[in-house]
């Protein structure tokens, strides 16, 4: 599994690159635009031409951004029109793949239904493939559990085009024992069967600072949390996953990203050879 960061854009994007080149990063992980507001983002010549210096260097994965709520994409037009802008920044600038929280709702099924038209409506308008982040299992969350991705996933026309991003953090508070083997290999053997083969697309690697179980959203350190190491040594190593990224999106706390990949290196079988960071 190549491994990286979710990184900053605010200081340009040769900045993200110089900062991704010194964690030693094989893959980036960003947000297009700022993800606190709703404010609409125009990219510059300038930012077109640094972006692909950064493409040209290591695969990009988008993240949407933390206020459109999809789940509610019906009720409220705000949350899908700035789905559907971040989709079009990706497009413009040649990101393929964009991971998405499903959002909120009281009424699940009614939050399912509008998370899977709002995906349709974006694999319409653009040549994104989106990846459903499952979440923590907070509040009212929609995505807590295998079974509420694969009812989305599936009623998706292109599912071809729609994967999972599966979250170690969220996947601990939301009760999935994700220290054991065998957890992993139950949760891959469930969305193989539902949603294909190759509907697992992308990791975040986030150990957890609370307990399993606590549906609480708290990543922290790697090996410094709830979770330990096994669960990555045994991610970062496994065959099925090599061809597949992972991302670290832990606090940035000093030189916490240099000590957490300096970690994360350490658990890889000496038999993968990886460029020194």
């Amino acid at each position: 599994m190549r491994i990286g960061f979710h990184l900053p854009i605010a200081k340009g994007f040769d900045q993200t690159l110089r900062r991704a080149q010194e964690l030693g990063c094989e893959v980036a992980q960003i947000f297009v635009k700022n993800p606190r507001s709703w404010e609409r983002k125009v990219w510059s010549d300038r930012e077109r031409e640094a972006f692909a210096r950064l493409a040209a260097a290591m695969p990009v994965v988008a993240h949407l951004s933390y206020l459109p709520n999809l789940a509610r994409s019906d009720e409220d037009a705000r949350n899908l029109s700035a789905f559907l802008h971040e989709a079009e920044l990706c497009k413009e600038v040649g990101i393929e793949r964009m991971v998405v929280h499903c959002g909120s709702r009281e009424d699940i099924a009614k939050g399912i239904d509008a998370v899977t038209r709002a995906v349709s409506e974006a694999l319409a308008r653009s040549p994104l493939s989106i990846l459903l982040e499952n979440s923590a299992g907070q509040g009212k969350a929609i995505g807590k559990s295998v079974d509420e991705l694969a009812r989305i996933c599936r009623a998706i026309d292109a599912p071809e085009r729609v994967g999972f991003c599966l979250d170690t953090a969220h996947l601990f508070a939301a009760g999935y024992d994700v220290r054991l083997k065998a957890v992993w290999r139950s949760i891959a053997s469930e969305l193989e069967t539902r949603c294909g083969p190759a509907s697992v697309g992308f990791f975040h690697l986030n150990d957890s600072k609370t307990a399993m179980g606590s549906a609480v959203d708290r990543h922290w350190h790697i090996g410094k949390g709830e979770i330990g190491l096994r669960c990555f040594r045994y991610l970062v190593n496994e065959k099925k996953l090599a061809h597949l990224e992972g991302v670290m999106e832990t606090p940035k706390m000093g030189k916490m990203d240099e000590r957490n990949m300096k970690v994360m290196r350490s658990l890889l079988s000496p038999l993968v050879s990886r460029p020194s960071s």
